[in-house]
């Protein structure tokens, strides 16, 4: 799985204090969940309590109220069911695979908030928290927190999505600021399929003759598509979007749409440096005399392998791109940095949205995402108790019928005066 250096992705969305969050019963609040899925448009989560995710409550502001939950033996049972027809979504025998994730949130007396979930080494440097408590859901790739397979090389297209590490965050502070960040770090694509095998079909057998020809004579070369798969880094999609970074992405920009523009910019690269490595390398073999023979036949090898390679490297985006992309927007998306405020003034920041079907319309599932608010602060901090009330409200009763015995008797004095 090829990976990308330092392709750390954290975003930042700020919002202005939550208009709404007034209307909020609690001092604080906040939800971190790693998992929310929707099956045909209908939630099949929610219904679920142990798939709720870390909730803190802050009530009364009678003590910071943490919350550190794993996904526990009925939250797995639970994830393990949940299928969109007869595709399992997760676990060993479904799609999405998640290791070394937890949930955590955090409400606290001075009405902010603060959630996460997610890959748990992501936690220290998005909420300062080391201590949350980490849970998987089937076995992903070693060392990875989210693994996904979609399609399979035997249909058009089939992706392989290796995430190093995915988590969200959100926070809200005292002031009603609150701010969402994502990280997507570490992060492998494996494109394969019918479409692809389709072109490394032509491709490979020249490239194969060419590269053993130049290894005779001391080349190295290889052939990066032997394997029939392209292999590529989140760098390679970014590069293919015409961005420096990730975080130069609007939210909510689907990945996978990437992609097949990144597999020609790979196939053609890696073509291009075979062909330029093998005609260098013929130049130099030609200049010498004792070599010169070996060099005239390299050179003509390259000229073969360029009669077959070069149209098909011209028409790639007719013939790999525009077909491979209307695949993929059948079969699956892939969005990150999704952000969204409910009505009620709360804020979700949500690393990844997994859609499976045109427009993610045979299941929709968040993963990682990270709920604040609405917190109303101090002003749902309880004045007095229901103890204090009634006693209050004693009170108030006896001083009402000694006002009104005052009020009488000087009433009974005046009339006592007059007559």
């Amino acid at each position: 799985m090829a990976r990308a250096a330092a392709a750390t992705a954290v975003a930042i969305a700020l919002a202005v204090p939550a208009t709404a969050a007034r209307a909020a019963d609690v001092v604080s609040q906040a939800n971190g969940r790693l998992v929310s899925a929707s099956i045909g448009g209908t939630n099949v989560t929610d219904a679920i309590l142990a798939l709720r995710g870390a909730s803190a409550v802050n009530p009364d502001a009678s003590g910071d109220v943490t919350v550190d939950q794993p996904l526990d033996a009925s939250a797995l049972a639970g994830l393990i069911g949940i299928s969109a027809g007869s595709t399992n979504l997760f676990g060993d025998n479904g799609i999405i695979q998640l290791g070394g994730v937890g949930q955590y949130a955090q409400a606290r007396d001075d009405g902010s908030s603060s959630a996460f979930s997610g890959a748990v080494s992501a936690a220290p440097s998005l909420i300062g928290v080391g201590t949350v408590t980490p849970s998987s859901v089937g076995s992903p790739t070693a060392n990875q927190s989210a693994t996904f397979r979609l399609g399979s090389s035997s249909a058009p297209v089939g992706v392989q999505v290796d995430l190093g590490v995915l988590a969200a965050s959100a926070q809200q502070a005292a002031d009603g600021t609150q701010t969402g960040q994502y990280v997507l770090s570490d992060a492998g694509f494996t494109v394969d399929g019918t479409l692809v095998s389709g072109t490394l079909a032509i491709v490979n057998p020249a490239l194969d003759t060419l590269i053993a020809l130049a290894n005779t004579s001391g080349a190295g070369l290889t052939n990066s598509f032997s394997s029939g798969k392209i292999e590529l880094t989140l760098d390679d999609l970014t590069s293919a979007a015409g961005v420096a970074s990730v975080n130069d992405l609007p939210p909510g920009t689907d990945l996978l749409s990437y992609v097949p523009q990144a597999v020609a910019d790979k196939i053609i690269s890696q073509v291009n440096g075979v062909l330029d490595a093998a005609s260098t390398l013929a130049t130099q073999l030609k200049s010498n005399f004792l070599t010169a023979a070996a060099g005239i036949a390299l050179q003509a090898a390259v000229d073969t392998a360029k009669a077959t390679i070069v149209p098909v490297l011209n028409g790639i985006s007719n013939t790999l791109v525009t077909p491979l992309s209307n695949a993929l927007t059948q079969l699956a998306q892939m969005q990150v940095n999704v952000q969204s405020t409910g009505s009620d003034g709360s804020f979700t920041q949500t690393a990844l949205r997994l859609g499976l079907g045109p427009s993610g319309s045979l299941a929709s599932v968040n993963l990682a995402s990270a709920t604040v608010g609405p917190n109303a602060g101090q002003l749902a901090v309880p004045v007095a108790g229901p103890e204090s009330l009634t006693l209050a409200g004693g009170f108030l009763g006896i001083g009402a019928l000694v006002l009104a015995g005052i009020a009488l008797r000087r009433r009974t004095r005046l009339a006592s005066v007059q007559g």
